[in-house]
């Protein structure tokens, strides 16, 4: 149930233009929409639909076959694996008399969805509209009866100046009887009518130079799953969206049943009439039908209907672990549905058969899905979209909130639904079978991180350079690229040639074929410099640049002939079936794709030592003011107690040297082997890093302290921050945007610190840093314990963080209740359960907030009820331990890459002291999901090293 048109039916039911028609302007594919078209007091109308051909009143119309596949077809409602029914087009609930008792609904008190909508708009309208330029389009996708969307348009009326609303509807009459009334009351606001499907219209405004927001309010999003919402948006992002443009959703949060089941089942029964609506509308419809196979001008009152309606009532049920409430129509006894004569072809060609349709007492027939959202959901179907998800509005009960959305303009991986769907890849290239994957089949419900190929494919590699070209291309301008913003590293351009000379290297390697020309680029761009911080005379080896930079046009031409051989190399073994490279070749062209993974973080952090001027923004973010909220700090025990496994199985580089490639094979570096056991003893690990307000507040009592030492404040001070004026408030560096820690959402984000800095906070706070076992611990289990107490029964997946039970005595626990013995049960480090929502990939330019007080209430209260505390580990920040870079027992370098690790390991001598270099895990806003989704990684810095995005978090030792 909506407040507008479901975009499916937008596109089914066409109406055809006829003599009572309004005029309307002619249809063509070079139809050019302006903002000069409408009138002032009048508004325009532009007639998108599609024109009616010779021998259309010889042709059913496709609301009439969907009509009739729907009730001779059983299918299954998406997530639903069981349960069968016939069904019937969503549209047919939003006839002239649909939409008058719809609107009836709006205004009941059960019906708390169009109330919390008004809220939000109320409250939020000067946040809402600021995201809305001058001089811009405003869209809306089936616009209904704008009750709303009026509380929008008057403070554009007031605050805008050249916006444009237009409204999109494929009924030509609610549109100028909206539209009639609204051109005379806003002055400042130009209208037009748009008459027509989706598809029609929108294709157009792809084409137009100003900025647009899209509107698609009333949680019309609510008619589809997750999966179907984003196959919706994606094509609208592909069709009618350039990057910055907008869209603002609105989504029903999940909340409580009884809530829900209310709204839908009204005590007045103005839902029930409403939904049986649907039937009498079916029977209009297949009427006017008739009659026009007959030629008839209107229908003929000796025509039955299909259904007598009195025989049906309306019933629903919810869902929660899907939050999806389903509408269904029930046939109170045995009945017939009698197919008119004139429709037995049609009939026929769908089904196979003339059979009349026989109804069951109780049997149900389908009509509408409201799904309702999780917190995760908008960052899912930004993902899944290929959208980047900026604010979040909600009313004070937190049951509704609207979400802006825009279009980015790079994403480093393809969207999160392709990433894996070619089932041609994975049957090649297989998935391992184990622990992880009986429980996979469990957690149905749960979305885990599935293994990608071994061979990144062809979307991953394009995704990837769109990326990094919109870094080195458009935020740095090409007149900086010869700047070298950290002295401890070569100017930008260096970076422009090193990825594609690395990359040909191992191509070449991996095809036993020469470099690409010129091959003087392999020599002077082959490995960059990372001198000692400390000592900058100390550096291992590096590759000696040329006296004069090569053109910036040479270079990146010379990148693109490397990236047609990756491309041709990687295709060969996409298009054929059966054919398997040698491992050693795909090591080195796996080795390329991450070595440029990589390189994507280290030139942003680069990038953000710049002077903010002079940084072209990738995108417009909204940072939300800061209210108070306070961090959500929780601790978490483990028992420890036992040894735990770090580092990847079976990838042994020397041993697969020479053999095809094994089905499912994951690569690692070479510092992730041999797999090695550590003893881990009890511990407690805070839920949360440690964020930039509680940073500050720590510098600001070390100033309080020790006044006269300035060094040492300036020391402390992070390089991830820049401060803001005169004042004593610092922003937070970023690309696009430096916000205020004391005004905005940054005071929440993970502060980015050297292992130095972090030292010193934990050692104020009479804490310490953890190990990378006990990190590694409690990632991996935290992950896996969270995913199956959602799906266990609430009896079992309880954990009472008061009472300070271990979280793996709790996994052991929901282990054994799944039949799955805990001392028995492994699981792949590559294959954990990583939040849906990790903020990873670049799918935001930024940190994000991490957990508040606030949040985490809302979270355990309402939508899972699981009873874990909320916890983040991977995504925003790499985190630092206390471990120092060493190899694991029995390593050897790598005979592709021998300096990779080698060349910073400290000394053995160093074991007893201060290493130079220190272990983080986990992953940055910057990380691509295939390093941040394999949990083997292991990544390092030097520990006085202040420009990486590496956060903190709190440990100490517990008793036995």
């Amino acid at each position: 149930m909506v407040d507008t048109i479901h975009p499916e039916a937008q596109a089914a039911f066409v109406p055809q233009a006829s003599s009572s028609s309004p005029p309307s302007l002619p249809d063509t594919e070079n139809t050019t929409l302006t903002a000069t078209e409408p009138i002032q007091g009048k508004y325009g109308f532009v007639d998108y639909r599609a024109a009616a051909s010779p021998d259309s009143h010889k042709r059913v119309p496709p609301i009439v076959t969907q009509i009739i596949d729907g009730l001779t077809t059983r299918k299954r409602l998406p997530e639903d694996s069981n349960q069968l029914n016939r069904s019937l087009p969503l549209v047919l609930l939003y006839d002239d008399k649909g939409l008058e008792l719809f609107d009836r609904i709006t205004y009941l008190p059960e019906y708390y969805l169009t109330n919390c909508e008004i809220e939000v708009l109320e409250t939020d309208i000067q946040e809402i509209i600021a995201e809305i330029p001058d001089d811009s389009d405003v869209i809306e996708l089936g616009c209904g009866s704008l009750r709303k969307t009026q509380l929008l348009l008057e403070a554009l009326d007031q605050a805008r100046s050249g916006v444009t609303y237009y409204a999109i509807d494929v009924m030509p009459l609610p549109l100028h009887e909206s539209l009639g009334a609204l051109a005379q009351r806003f002055k400042n606001i130009s209208f037009v009518a748009l008459c027509g499907t989706y598809d029609e219209v929108l294709t157009h405004f792809k084409k137009a130079a100003r900025r647009k927001t899209l509107l698609w309010l009333g949680s019309s999003i609510g008619n589809y799953s997750t999966s179907d919402a984003c196959k919706f948006l994606s094509n609208i992002v592909d069709r009618a969206l350039v990057p910055n443009d907008a869209i603002i959703i609105g989504m029903d949060r999940k909340k409580d049943p009884d809530v829900i089941m209310d709204a839908y089942h009204d005590s007045e029964k103005v839902t029930d009439e409403f939904e049986l609506n649907a039937l009498a509308h079916v029977n209009n419809i297949i009427a006017d039908t008739v009659a026009t196979l007959k030629g008839s001008t209107s229908p003929e009152p000796s025509i039955d209907g299909l259904f007598d309606v009195s025989k049906f009532d309306y019933t629903g049920e919810y869902d929660e672990v899907t939050g999806r409430h389903s509408a269904y129509l029930r046939a109170l006894e045995d009945m017939v549905i009698r197919w008119p004569r004139e429709l037995l072809a049609t009939v026929k060609s769908i089904c196979g058969s003339e059979d009349d349709l026989e109804l069951k007492q109780g049997e149900l027939i389908f009509i509408e899905s409201s799904y309702k959202f999780g917190k995760t959901a908008p960052e899912m179907v930004a993902r899944g979209s290929g959208l980047t998800h900026s604010v979040e509005w909600t009313d004070s009960r937190g049951f509704y909130t609207l979400n802006l959305f825009r279009k980015p303009l790079a994403t480093m991986s393809p969207l999160s639904s392709k990433l894996t769907s070619e089932t041609r890849q994975a049957a090649k290239y297989g998935a391992p079978t184990d622990h992880a994957h009986r429980l996979s089949a469990l957690l149905e419900n749960v979305v885990a991180m599935r293994q990608p190929s071994s061979i990144p494919c062809v979307s991953e590699w394009k995704h990837m350079w769109s990326a990094w070209d919109a870094l080195t291309l458009n935020v740095i301008s090409k007149d900086k690229l010869f700047c070298r913003p950290i002295d401890l590293r070569h100017p930008f351009i260096f970076y422009l040639g090193h990825l594609p000379a690395f990359a040909d290297i191992h191509m070449s390697r991996a095809e036993s074929a020469p470099l690409t020309e010129p091959a003087s680029y392999a020599e002077w761009f082959e490995r960059g410099i990372d001198p000692n911080i400390e000592d900058p005379t100390i550096c291992h080896s590096h590759s000696t640049p040329p006296a004069d930079w090569p053109e910036i046009k040479d270079i990146l031409a010379y990148r693109d002939r490397v990236r047609e051989r990756i491309v041709n190399w990687v295709s060969r073994y996409d298009d054929k079936d059966g054919e398997l490279p040698s491992a050693e070749a795909s090591r080195h062209v796996w080795m390329s794709f991450e070595h440029e993974a990589m390189h994507i973080e280290t030139l942003l952090y680069m990038v953000l030592q710049m002077d903010p001027a002079d940084i072209n923004a990738p995108a417009e973010v909204t940072f939300a003011p800061f209210r108070g909220t306070k961090a959500y700090e929780r601790w978490m025990r483990f028992d420890g107690g036992n040894a735990i496994s770090l580092g990847l199985p079976g990838d042994n580089e020397v041993s697969l040297q020479s053999e095809m490639l094994p089905p499912g094979h994951v690569f690692g570096w070479d510092n992730e082997s041999p797999q090695t056991s550590v003893a881990v003893e009890p511990f407690a690990i805070r839920t949360q890093p440690i964020t930039n307000g509680e940073y500050l507040v720590f510098l600001s009592q070390q100033s309080t302290s020790a006044p006269d030492d300035i060094s040492n404040y300036d020391n402390l001070v992070p390089k991830s921050w820049i401060r803001l004026g005169a004042s004593d408030d610092y922003g937070v560096r970023t690309v696009v945007g430096n916000p205020s820690i004391l005004s905005t959402e940054a005071s929440l984000w993970p502060v980015f610190v050297s292992h130095k800095q972090a030292t010193a906070y934990a050692d104020w706070c009479g804490k310490r840093l953890p190990s990378e076992a006990e990190w590694t611990h409690s990632s991996r289990t935290y992950h896996l314990a969270h995913a199956l107490a959602r799906v266990s029964d609430p009896a079992t997946a309880m954990f009472n963080l008061q009472t300070r039970k271990s979280v793996d005595s709790y996994l052991d626990r929901l282990l054994s209740a799944h039949g799955l013995d805990p001392h028995e049960c492994t699981w792949a480090p590559y294959d954990m359960y990583v939040p849906i929502d990790a903020n990873i990939d670049l799918v935001h330019w930024h940190p994000t907030t991490e957990a508040t007080e606030e949040s985490a209430k809302m979270y355990d209260s309402v939508e899972q009820k699981v009873g874990l505390p909320e916890a983040r580990f991977i995504g925003n920040a790499w985190e630092w331990t206390s471990t120092q870079f060493h190899p694991f027992e029995g390593f050897s370098p790598s005979p592709m890459y021998a300096g990779y690790s080698a060349d910073f390991f400290d000394p053995p001598s160093a074991r007893d002291a201060d290493s130079t270099h220190y272990v983080v895990k986990g992953a940055s806003y910057a990380t691509h999901r295939r390093i941040a989704h394999r949990q083997t990684f292991r990544n390092w810095y030097q520990r006085a090293y202040p420009y990486v995005l590496a956060t903190f978090r709190l440990c100490e030792d517990v008793a036995k």
